[in-house]
């Protein structure tokens, strides 16, 4: 259920590649719905008890609270389990690569597919993007993990990533110490003769213990496998440079998410002309902008790199960002200036002014501050 969602599509695709027989439903069709379709898995739009008849298992979306298919499946005795949950049972049955963290964990998850992808190790790869995973045909599997309502530690990984700690999805964590709680438990639970990688640029990262070995990755000095932002940019390790990675995606943050997806790579024998060509032809993962804006707002405020096509840094300005700007100076009286803000790309308004009561937007003010900024591009000798 919920067959259109990145998360269940992905399982939707695993499953069909080891031979089940898949159905699902969604309240709308979609072009992944069409994509699955053409892949031969059987979707019905909308919601019917009987979708459930003559099936061993429903996986259902979280976001799914209630339904008519629930309710006939656990009434038939049909095995019933979230996407969390079904992906927790793929995970322990596999060589599995788990990849969490507040933000960059899509990034990393994609990377670090793609790496062992072009490596020849035809691994199955979940990104909660929903547009990179694939099912492959090894033993080896890549997965994102989420935290965001403390399913992460359902999973039990042989090896994992962690990109950074911070506090998000305040609807579920009260404080930053209770999300470090939850990724603590979850290194604290890899095995002996498995892996984590953390990222040195991160307090709270770094911080963790596991029994498993432990590597660090990042800027830091302290960092096991050290990058800089050259470009391209050198990996070190062991005190020695292993070689130069030419990585098309802007940003500082797409070096440390790259030299993370690098780690463990060579930390399960990939050879490093491999990953640097893999790298070279990273092409990049999708819905970083609208994701960052409505799970972590600090993200957002990150450079868009990959988005800009070549042309040079700009301030980025998500939609959320906009409103909040506009609302902000207006709540203070302050329409012109709400106009001169948004049209310099100025930084986001203190958050305190959102809770004063809300009035009318003066729109006249912004159309006249536009109609001045269209007026000066014209005149000679103005830019």
């Amino acid at each position: 259920m919920g067959i259109g969602g990145a998360g269940v599509s992905a399982l939707a695709r695993v499953y069909l590649a080891r031979g089940d027989e898949v159905s699902g439903c969604d309240s709308q069709s979609s072009d992944t719905t069409a994509e699955l379709e053409d892949a031969g898995v059987t979707i019905d739009v909308g919601h019917d008890p009987e979708h459930v008849l003559g099936k061993d298992l429903l996986v259902y979306s979280g976001a799914i609270k209630d339904s008519p298919e629930l309710d006939a499946a656990r009434a038939m005795g049909v095995r019933v389990i979230t996407r969390a949950e079904a992906l927790a049972e793929i995970i322990e049955g596999a060589e599995s690569i788990a990849i969490g963290g507040s933000h960059g964990k899509t990034t990393v998850t994609h990377m670090t597919g793609h790496i062992l992808t072009e490596a020849g190790l035809d691994p199955t790869v979940l990104v909660g993007d929903g547009s990179h995973s694939r099912a492959g045909s090894s033993k080896w599997l890549v997965a994102e993990v989420d935290e965001s309502d403390g399913s992460l530690l359902l999973h039990h990984p042989k090896r994992a990533i962690v990109t950074n700690i911070e506090l998000d999805h305040t609807d579920h964590f009260p404080d930053v110490e209770a999300v470090q709680a939850l990724f603590a438990e979850f290194i604290g639970k890899l095995p002996a003769d498995g892996l984590a990688v953390l990222c040195a640029d991160d307090a709270r990262a770094r911080s963790l213990t596991t029994p498993a070995r432990k590597v660090t990755y990042g800027f830091d000095e302290s960092a096991d496998y050290r990058c800089n932002e050259s470009r391209p940019f050198t990996i070190h390790h062991g005190g020695r440079a292993i070689g130069r990675v030419n990585l098309r995606q802007r940003g500082r943050h797409n070096i440390q998410n790259a030299t993370g997806a690098a780690a463990m790579a060579l930390e399960i024998g990939v050879h490093f002309e491999e990953i640097a060509s893999a790298l070279e032809h990273f092409p990049g993962a999708h819905r970083r902008l609208h994701r960052g804006a409505r799970h972590h707002p600090g993200g957002a405020g990150a450079e868009a790199p990959s988005a800009d096509r070549g042309l040079p840094a700009a301030p980025l300005l998500t939609a959320g960002r906009l409103h909040l700007r506009l609302r902000a100076l207006v709540q203070r009286r302050r329409p012109r200036a709400a106009a001169r803000r948004l049209l310099r790309g100025r930084a986001e308004p203190d958050r305190r002014h959102l809770e004063r009561p809300r009035r009318p937007l003066a729109q006249r003010h912004v159309r006249r501050q536009l109609r001045e900024r269209a007026r000066g591009s014209r005149e000679p000798g103005r830019t």
